[in-house]
């Protein structure tokens, strides 16, 4: 009787313990993607744009800058390329989101 009740009590354990286990692991997940990408507002600071001047070129012209600047072969840090290449790929899927959703926009104005 004793030892049942030590397997049930082992096995329920284990159960719980899973079930918080990967529930901790998928909140993981969603924190570390969350923060994998650059805020818009961080990634204008690391390339150092303003909203006025936000346009692929400029992203493009930054970014060759920083990134050169930044490479190993001029003493630099691959950390820093990182956070130029990411900042530069933040700000241009912003582009493409800001032109698909004008393009939205304008569809429906013509459809009025």
């Amino acid at each position: 009787m004793a030892h049942r009740l030590l397997v049930n009590v082992i096995f329920t354990g284990a159960s719980v313990f899973g079930r918080a286990f990967t529930e901790a692991y998928k909140q993981a997940a969603k924190a570390s993607q969350i923060h994998r990408w650059n805020p818009i507002d961080e990634a204008m600071k690391i390339l150092d744009i303003e909203k006025e001047e936000l346009s692929l070129e400029e992203i493009e012209k930054k970014y060759e800058y920083l990134f050169d600047v930044n490479s190993k072969e001029k003493g630099n840090s691959f950390f820093l390329q990182s956070k130029v290449y990411y900042a530069s790929d933040t700000l241009r899927k912003e582009l493409e989101y800001l032109q698909k959703m004008r393009e939205a926009k304008e569809g429906k104005q013509e459809a009025s």
